[in-house]
């Protein structure tokens, strides 16, 4: 470039950056969802983690492409978890596209449409936005222009090895969102287009396609020999074709039918294990998407007019100027932290320019056709499925490009007296703007119900509960039902301790949004609070109606079935929560419990090793956030802590058979797992004790009595390992109020007179 170029790209380059600046600031002081990423952003935001503590091959095939969250926790792993770092390095990453759209314009055009699509790239504020949020699409934005550029760099070069480059974008590109597999053929066939001879087209096919393979076969490699499971980068496919193509799809909602507005992918496994007469934890990723992809195609062929209707409807929302949310709403978002002067709306224009554009490509020299086939390519990846604003910004930059082409076209046009040509291009435009500027299916959803909710789940995160209530309540004020708005209310309540104001919401919650399996059980956890077991059970017994997947439900109603001591209740609940999912950590817990009260204490060894050697849940295999949702609640599952209680068992088991080294292993790592288990620490302090390692014991016994000081056992034992240390006053002192909590501790009673006499 020269150096007018160079001045002018780094000055457009500088304006983005500031604009990059000015959006972080105010995200960072304004939005009280900072640093508490939700729903995706939460998933990458734990599988980072999980990377950047040094497990990088995680478990199970890919339900999504691991690109992003291994370059995530890469960064976790050298500035922590900083999300101000993290932003930062987004924000650098994402502005290497106003240089890229400049170099790819110039290349193909002029350096007039160049500095055009470069401006208008470096103020599009959703550009801007996705470069802040924990998600993979901003890197898709520079993939696709790195895509473009090595394309046209190997066209230009004509050396076959160069052709690879295109080839290994392609890859890095699939393992972040696969959807560019599909896109592949086309980029195929535009190599057969060019004016090479057939073996040179072959030969740059195939190190084209040499290229994509280096990074996805390693990723299907490791699918299979980890996860044990065909899956070629991620196995999220099948769900989200049905998602976007079934009876009561409309499109751009990510609702899986029969599983209400919070379904989770284990609802998926569920259904897809029913279908297949097995077990919802015998089911395989690859399974799932198959199984999905089935009921899809059955749908299409069962009703293809109204698939075609659903089909014109994504295509019309694709080309629309609003932007359908996914994660977060935009315009709720951009406008709580008052950041009016960066431009979010420049798909308006971009829209119906743009495709203008990438039509006109199809009548200039085969080489501009890699516009088009990108374009309309990508486009179909996404109508495919559902459309959301996100999905569509890798094809900004290019799109902003075939806009600017436009306008210098008309231009043109004009200049040179083509009345005609100007009028054709011009009415074209306003044409598509019908599509681009309108609503026919009222989908422009200005409501701010949901939005309101979505802060509200991020303050309640933060423990910001009276912040996360207004929300709420805000929320449903003037909507019928914001699904999960009243349970919430209702759970603030229960941390409130207003049962009596919990109990109203959750009712509140099933009667303005139907059956729900979380109030259900819920209400279950109330009424067992409240000693009324029956009633517990009756509550658990409706949410596993309405959604047998819904595991603390079963939880729920063996815990009501214990507070009962009806041993057939008992047994009767923990069966069927372990026939259900037999490889579940909680059933198998209950299971070896059930085992362990029946005394066949070997068999519920069995199953308690089975827990532990488990391990935790694995994010990368297990999309599924309720559970991480949940372990965070007083009452809710834990998968860390059935661990930990397993342990525990483990640990009475061993100090039963008299093995104490393996005891305080056991109980050691229940503590880990439990750091504020009474119980486990004064077991692991009894077990440091018969080891002879008094100063330990003693901690640990301090620790639990820090925790629970009620406890009269706690204090004997304490007195008995100081009594081994000499501390014999200390150890009366804690006899003492062993017997002052139980009056009719009498070997207590016998030990403290012995003592009152040697200490005379």
């Amino acid at each position: 470039m020269k150096r007018c170029e160079i001045l002018i790209v780094s000055g457009i380059t500088i304006l983005a950056a500031i604009l990059r600046i000015a959006f972080l600031v105010a995200l960072k002081s304004n939005w009280p969802g900072w640093g508490s990423p939700t729903i995706d952003a939460l998933y990458h935001h734990i599988w980072a983690l999980q990377i950047a503590g040094g497990d990088i091959l995680g478990g199970g095939p890919y339900f999504r492409a691991p690109l992003y969250p291994i370059l995530l926790g890469l960064q976790y792993a050298i500035f922590g978890v900083n999300f101000t770092a993290v932003t930062l390095i987004q924000h650098l990453i994402g502005i290497t596209a106003i240089p890229l759209t400049y170099i790819i314009a110039k290349r193909f055009f002029n350096p007039t449409i160049a500095y055009i699509a470069a401006g208008l790239v470096s103020i599009n504020g959703i550009l801007i936005y996705f470069e802040s949020q924990l998600l993979l699409d901003f890197l898709c934005v520079v993939l696709m222009l790195l895509l473009i550029l090595t394309l046209e760099y190997s066209y230009r070069k004509k050396k076959l090895i160069v052709f690879i480059l295109p080839g290994i974008v392609t890859g890095l590109y699939a393992i972040t969102r696969p959807n560019i597999l599909a896109v592949i053929p086309l980029i195929i066939f535009w190599l057969f287009m060019l004016e090479f001879d057939y073996k040179t087209k072959v030969k740059t096919s195939i190190m084209f396609l040499l290229g994509v393979l280096l990074f996805v076969v390693p990723i299907t490699v490791r699918n299979i020999a980890v996860g044990d499971d065909f899956v070629i980068v991620a196995s999220q496919g099948g769900v989200n074709f049905y998602i976007g193509n079934n009876e009561q799809a409309d499109g751009y909602t990510a609702l899986l039918p029969g599983f209400g507005h919070t379904w989770q992918y284990s609802d998926a496994e569920y259904e897809t294990a029913g279908a297949l007469g097995v077990k919802p934890d015998k089911v395989k990723p690859s399974q799932v998407s198959s199984y999905y992809f089935d009921k899809s195609f059955k749908y299409i062929i069962k009703h293809p007019g109204h698939f075609i209707k659903l089909i014109i409807k994504k295509l019309y929302m694709f080309w629309n100027y609003f932007e359908i949310s996914n994660n977060n709403n935009l315009y709720f978002l951009t406008g709580y932290i008052g950041i009016s002067f960066i431009p979010m709306f420049l798909f308006v224009i971009i829209s119906p320019l743009g495709l203008v554009g990438t039509i006109l490509c199809f009548f200039k020299e085969r080489r501009y056709w890699i516009f088009p086939l990108i374009i309309f390519g990508y486009m179909a990846t996404i109508v495919a499925f559902f459309v959301t604003g996100r999905f569509r910004i890798p094809l900004i930059p290019l799109l902003t490009i075939m806009s600017s082409y436009t306008i210098h076209e008309i231009y043109l046009a004009i200049k040179r007296a083509n009345i005609k040509r100007a009028v054709a291009i011009g009415v074209s435009v306003l044409l598509v703007g019908i599509i681009s500027w309108t609503n026919f299916y009222d989908h422009h959803d200005k409501s701010m119900a949901m939005a309101h909710y979505s802060l509200g789940n991020m303050l309640m995160r933060k423990a910001n509960y009276d912040g996360a209530k207004a929300e709420y309540l805000t929320a449903i004020k003037d909507v019928d039902c914001v699904p999960n708005a009243c349970l919430n209310l209702g759970v603030i309540a229960f941390y409130q301790k207003d049962s009596d104001l919990a109990r109203s919401y959750f009712n509140d919650e099933i009667s303005n949004c139907g059956p729900n399996a979380k109030a259900y059980n819920n209400l279950s956890l109330l009424s067992r609070l409240a000693h009324d077991n029956d009633s517990s059970i009756a509550w658990a017994d409706s949410a596993i109606k309405y959604y047998p997947n819904f595991k603390e439900a079963y939880i729920n109603r063996i815990l009501a079935s214990y507070a009962t001591s009806d041993s057939s209740r008992i047994e009767t609940a923990v069966k069927e929560f372990i026939y259900m999912f037999p490889d579940n950590p909680a059933a198998l817990y209950y299971y070896g419990m059930l085992k362990y009260d029946q005394d066949d204490i070997n068999t519920a060894q069995g199953y308690f090793k089975e827990v532990v050697t488990g391990g935790l849940l694995d994010i990368v295999s297990e999309y599924d956030l309720s559970e991480i949702y949940s372990s965070s609640l007083p009452y809710g599952y834990n998968r860390e802590r059935t661990i930990g209680k397993s342990y525990y068992q483990l640990g009475l088991i061993a100090a039963q058979k008299g093995n104490i080294e393996d005891a305080y292993a056991n109980f050691q790592n229940a503590v880990r797992l439990m750091p504020e288990d009474s119980d486990a620490l004064a077991n692991l302090a009894l077990a440091c004790d018969q080891s002879g390692d008094f100063e330990n014991a003693i901690e640990h016994f301090k620790h639990a009595l820090a925790i629970d000081s009620s406890n009269a056992v706690y204090y004997y034992n304490y007195a008995m390992t100081l009594g081994k240390t000499g501390d014999l006053q200390n150890a009366l002192i804690n006899l003492e109020k062993a017997v002052e909590l139980k009056p009719d501790f009498t070997q207590a009673k016998t030990i403290i007179e012995a003592l009152k006499t040697r200490l005379k």
